[in-house]
């Protein structure tokens, strides 16, 4: 009878003890304090208050190299691959370094993609700190399991940031693109996959390359190309002549932006807001639709259950109909809680117009368009299928510019005009003519 006792006071203490180390750890999480045993590479711990971060001169360039590859359009594999073959020490081998001991944990001292991917999805490059990702299963069971993203906890700048948001927001808009793409045998992935929409059908335009000649590439929409044929049309367009005509409207906006500063800021900010503004409010037409669902859902489930209590209906009937009801209004919440935060968020935000113009400065004169161009540029593009008219085939894109949509150069003396025209195959030859592009 005493061992037990003494098993029951023990559980009761170690139960008590684990509550109180995890409420000291979650008021450190919510006050914005690093708790880790390793700072990220990157950063360092202060050495004035071991909870807070800042910038080591040492592995910070590293983060930033990854962020520029990751633009410049490389995937994460061919990033951890030059990274080895350059000879860059690992996370974890720049820490014991640091320390000024062996890794004596025998742990790989190389780069994996893996690596690279958990770096660029890191918020804490953007300064903010984001904790309670993962925790034990019990105070019995220390088996560390990954937690839902509902219960993250983030507290926004609270040391220097690595990244700005426009070279973050670049970087998450390559990541969240689900087109694919063929890449060559080097890993370096086509500029535009991601970016093409077929705007009749919605779907993404994937990346091609004639199985007789390779040189020939192209993109095609997703939904034609699949077995259900989901759109009637290709959306055939050849990378070669979409560069040209990007890269020759990228040079329009540049000189615009140049040479009639006043004219551009103006049109940009009026453009920004009306943006934002469609967005908020798509936004919060959803969240309205989804708190009227919720509503609607109780008193459906309240009706099922008096229809239950007057046997109306069945405990099995009650049971599955219940579950249903219940698992949609899960789902919801995740969905009105995520759409109040972005709301939130978007009351106070308003678009930085001179990092903006910075950026299209940045490609006055370029030469070539790359994928850094692409990302920090252009949000996406719609490209029509080619439509024949009176023996003349039209084919129309309309280029969506970050921030501010899309945007219209006007005809003026200093800005630059060209014929683009491109021979396709024997006998046929594509041209661009700026009365037929909408941009």
């Amino acid at each position: 009878m005493l061992v037990i006792l003494k098993n029951v006071m023990n559980d009761l203490y170690a139960r008590d003890t684990s509550s109180k180390i995890r409420a000291v750890k979650q008021s450190a999480f919510r006050t914005g304090k690093y708790v880790g045993c390793y700072a990220p590479i990157g950063y360092r711990k202060s050495s004035a208050d071991k909870h807070i971060l800042e910038i080591d001169p040492v592995t910070a360039p590293v983060v930033l190299r990854i962020f520029d590859m990751r633009l410049q359009g490389d995937s994460f594999r061919k990033i951890a691959r030059t990274l080895n073959e350059e000879g860059v020490p690992s996370p974890r081998s720049f820490y014991y370094m640091a320390e000024g001991r062996p890794n004596l944990r025998g742990e790989t001292p190389y780069w994996n993609d893996v690596t690279v991917k958990t770096i660029l999805r890191n918020e804490v490059y953007l300064g903010h700190m984001v904790q309670n990702k993962t925790g034990t299963v019990s105070y019995k069971v220390h088996k560390q399991v990954s937690k839902p993203k509902e219960d993250w906890i983030k507290v926004e700048h609270t040391h220097e940031p690595l990244v700005s948001q426009e070279v973050w927001d670049a970087v998450q808009r390559r990541d969240n693109h689900p087109s694919k793409g063929r890449s060559g045998s080097d890993g370096v992935i086509s500029l535009f996959v991601g970016v093409l929409k077929g705007p009749e059908c919605g779907g993404n335009l994937n990346f091609h390359f004639d199985q007789g000649n390779h040189a020939i590439r192209f993109f095609s929409c997703q939904n034609h190309n699949s077995g259900l044929r989901k759109c009637s049309k290709t959306h055939y367009i050849r990378l070669e002549f979409l560069e040209r005509v990007v890269l020759y409207e990228v040079n329009r906006l540049a000189c615009f932006a140049n040479e009639y500063e006043g004219d551009f800021i103006k049109a940009m900010m009026g453009r920004s807001a009306k943006v934002t503004e469609n967005e908020r409010a798509r936004k919060q037409r959803e969240l309205d639709g989804l708190l009227a669902r919720d509503k609607e859902l109780d008193g459906l489930f309240e009706r099922l259950y008096e229809d239950n209590v007057s046997q109306k209906i069945s405990d099995a009937r009650f049971a599955k109909m219940s579950q249903r009801y219940e698992q949609e209004q899960g789902e919801n919440a995740k969905r009105i809680k995520a759409l109040r935060l972005e709301l939130k968020k978007s009351e106070g935000q308003r678009m930085d117009v001179d990092t903006f113009l910075e950026t299209v400065r940045r490609y006055t004169n370029a030469t070539e368009i790359t994928q850094r161009m692409v990302a920090e540029l252009i949000d996406h593009i719609d490209v029509y299928h080619a439509e024949k008219q009176d023996g003349v085939t039209t084919q129309h894109i309309t280029i969506y510019y970050n921030c501010i949509g899309t945007f219209s150069v006007p005809d003026r003396r200093k800005i630059p005009a060209a014929e683009i025209t491109m021979g396709t195959r024997k006998g046929v030859a594509v041209s661009y003519s700026r009365s037929r592009i909408a941009v």
